[in-house]
């Protein structure tokens, strides 16, 4: 549990990091959005495990919230792309 607290920890940072080198105001809101989301699915494996949500129904939210992450993720590629041009 301590390897997998630590690998989370420095993941934050580093995006943290990451987040500081580009000076796009979107790209900071929808990285700031991605670690919403993160936290949002954390809540929700938490409310599966202690039984106040059934599992399918939680992984169906836990997939839809991944989507938004993934194209969140996907339009931070395409502004610092374009922020580099």
């Amino acid at each position: 549990m301590k390897k997998i607290t630590l690998s989370v920890a420095a993941l934050l940072i580093a995006g943290m990091s990451y987040g500081q080198c580009t000076h796009n105001p979107i790209v900071n809101d929808l990285q700031i959005q991605n670690l919403k989301i993160d936290e949002v699915i954390d809540a929700i494996r938490m409310d599966m495990y202690y039984g106040h949500l059934e599992k399918s129904r939680g992984m169906f939210y836990v997939n839809q919230m991944i989507a938004i992450k993934r194209d969140n993720e996907q339009n931070i590629v395409i502004l610092t792309r374009l922020d580099n041009e």
